[in-house]
């Protein structure tokens, strides 16, 4: 499996320890230890069997789920997907907090900020068909790159657009892992009450291809998300994920009726 044979080294040529439990993981899984389908052991469990801290287990769950082995859903456990992932990043979420954790466990790198004067085309884009935003307004761009952990795999390139009038609130974002949305949401005490999501597919622009190493107009997958509270927009971010690398997946359930 291409996970046994690569991944980081520590000095001495041993991989770190959530490697290792990491690929007896995947041997589980492959030899239908777990069946696909099932749930692993919880992290409590695992950390026991290991003699391990529960940060460890999650890093080894964390690559588990990057790879495309497994799913995690806080308050339902890991759940085993495949034996054979094809290569790619999977995102799955069905609420905000859901999305929240996929921030958590991964590693965000604020490259930079800047004023921006919006044109049509970028209004239209983070305010939606019939949102308030129009050209003209000025808002503050940050750009950053999300990685799998520091030292891994670039996840996406994000430019995020803030409201100015929340420029007071924005110097944290350069030392916050987590989403800037539930920065922003707390500090400003505007609740978001709906998050609104767009997905394209389009060429990258030059400037975001080189910073995930890609090259210029290679294919992404772009999710544009809006949050919005009573006011408005809160913040809006353009992610651009490279199109062989994402797989998004969603899950429809239907309610049952009530006699």
């Amino acid at each position: 499996m291409k996970s046994e044979q690569s991944g980081p080294q520590t000095p001495g040529g041993e991989a770190p320890r959530y490697v290792r439990i990491q690929r007896i993981l995947q041997d589980r899984i492959a030899q239908g230890r777990y069946a696909v389908g099932s749930l692993m052991p919880t992290e409590i469990e695992l950390s026991e069997e290991f003699a391990t801290s529960r940060f460890t287990i999650r890093s080894a769950l964390r690559n588990l789920m990057q790879d495309g082995y497994v799913e995690r859903r806080q308050g339902m456990g890991t759940r085993v997907l495949t034996a054979n992932p094809t290569t790619g990043y999977y995102q799955s979420f069905e609420s905000l907090q859901e999305l929240f954790q996929i921030a958590v466990e991964t590693y965000l790198v604020v490259l930079g900020s800047e004023d921006v004067v919006l044109d049509a085309e970028i209004a239209k884009r983070i305010g939606g068909d019939d949102g308030p935003v129009r050209a003209g307004e000025r808002w503050i761009l940050f750009e950053s790159v999300r990685w799998t952990a520091p030292g891994g795999r670039p996840l996406s390139f994000i430019q995020s657009y803030v409201p100015e009038r929340f420029r007071d609130h924005t110097s944290a974002f350069a030392d916050h892992n987590g989403p800037f949305f539930d920065l922003l949401e707390t500090r400003s005490q505007e609740t978001i009450i709906e998050a609104q999501q767009e997905i394209r597919a389009m060429p990258m622009p030059q400037h975001v291809a080189r910073a995930i190493g890609l090259r210029e107009g290679a294919l992404s997958l772009q999710l544009t998300r809006r949050y919005l509270t009573a006011r408005g927009i809160l913040i809006a971010s353009v992610n651009w994920h490279p199109a062989d690398k994402m797989i998004y997946r969603t899950r429809v359930r239907r309610r049952q009726s009530r006699d």
